[in-house]
């Protein structure tokens, strides 16, 4: 097996119509706000670095925060690249996916991503499993939302997947791909060793499956704060991945047996034994979860918590959207009726309404728009309660 090495994320960004000759990459000074973008943002202040970037909070001339990333260095033979990776990711719009709303290399190469508190890689591990399952679901959702529109990620972990009012979303989308064309990338692969797949150590092909992998990498760690494969060198590391099996989850969080098979599912070495699509994941999980739901809400209505009861049928009902379960999802937005009022009641019956068509008409798939306008009325339902 031969391993080439990988440090870090990375990012930058060109706009179209920029010449090789007038790109002139500026490497910054560590925790420096470059001067050429002073007079676009207001209240900058440091938040970390990357193994390719450095990132800041800034406020934009509008009074919307962002965050900005400035390279550490970018050379000529990655701006075609990194145009292209950045417009890519532009194109995907995604709850669970963060968004881009501008890129350039002039003045200087930076660009500007929506704002988030903080990744997954600062979160206290092992997390509790319910937990870690409606996160490892919805990191879900994004990746089947990139995945239909042909865009594979390849270097998912924790630090790039980041958490906003609790909501994970995909970062850094194509970068680690632009780094590895870079002319001083000699040893640089496009991935993280710790979350790489099989394929990825021995130069196989890549695929859907193999975010699958890193998914199940994630989930792996997030319930037993710590990972699958070690090893003190990248050979090492490459090695347990390609020849040995994890560690059951449950041997080291007992808690963990009951995910323990999807997990070990995503992390099968032969890719025809993986989780064939993410659909496929999301249906396991919404087993579990939907039985961990279910015993929530019968208590909760034991108990007449009317709160509670209303925050368990609404993730019942987005749950069983998010993998086309028409039925299942009619029957809580139906139960849904019982805790709204007003107008947001008026919203829930029209939503009843729109499955119950689908329903009786055999439409099988529930578009993107329906489970946003189902997420608006749940929100709506919890604050109003």
């Amino acid at each position: 097996i031969t391993i080439e090495v990988r440090e870090g994320v990375k990012e930058k960004t060109p706009e179209e119509g920029i010449s090789p000759g007038e790109f002139t990459p500026k490497p910054t000074t560590p925790k420096a706000f470059p001067p050429e973008l002073a007079n676009r943002y207001t209240e900058v202040e440091y938040i970390g670095k990357g193994g390719f970037a450095q990132v800041f909070k800034a406020k934009r001339k509008d009074g919307k925060e962002v965050a900005v990333k400035i390279p550490i260095s970018l050379d000529e033979s990655t701006g075609k690249s990194f145009i292209r990776e950045l417009e890519n990711w532009t194109k995907l719009d995604h709850k669970n996916i963060v968004k881009i709303y501008d890129y350039n290399i002039l003045p200087i190469p930076y660009f500007e991503m929506e704002l988030c508190d903080h990744s997954l890689a600062d979160v206290d591990k092992p997390l509790d499993i319910e937990r870690a399952g409606w996160l490892i679901f919805n990191i879900g959702e994004g990746l089947k939302y990139a995945h239909s529109k042909k865009i594979i990620h390849r270097d998912l972990k924790p630090q790039n997947i980041l958490l906003k009012n609790g909501v994970p979303k995909i970062s850094d989308w194509g970068l680690s791909k632009v780094l590895t064309e870079s002319a001083s990338a000699t040893t640089t692969m496009a991935f993280t060793p710790y979350y790489a797949s099989p394929e990825q150590i021995t130069g196989g092909s890549t695929d859907e499956r193999t975010d699958i992998w890193q998914l199940g990498v994630v989930f792996y760690e997030l319930v037993t704060g710590e990972l699958p494969f070690k090893g003190s060198n990248f050979v090492e590391i490459g090695m347990a991945i390609t020849t040995r099996d994890p560690v059951k989850p449950s041997e080291i969080n007992p808690e963990a047996k009951e995910v323990e098979d999807i997990i070990l599912k995503c992390l099968e070495k032969d890719k025809e034994k993986r989780y064939q699509s993410v659909e496929e994941l999301q249906r396991d999980l919404a087993k579990y979860l939907g039985i961990r739901y279910r015993e929530s809400l019968k208590l909760s209505v034991t108990r007449r918590d009317f709160r509670r009861s209303a925050y368990y049928c609404c993730e019942l009902l987005l749950l069983n959207m998010k993998i086309n379960n028409l039925l299942e999802a009619y029957k809580y937005a139906t139960d849904l009726l019982n805790y709204s009022q007003g107008e947001v009641k008026e919203e829930v019956q029209e939503l009843c309404n729109q499955l119950k068509m689908r329903i009786e008409y055999g439409i099988k798939d529930v578009p993107e728009e329906l489970i946003k306008k189902a997420e608006v009325i749940a929100h709506k339902v919890k604050v109003g309660l």
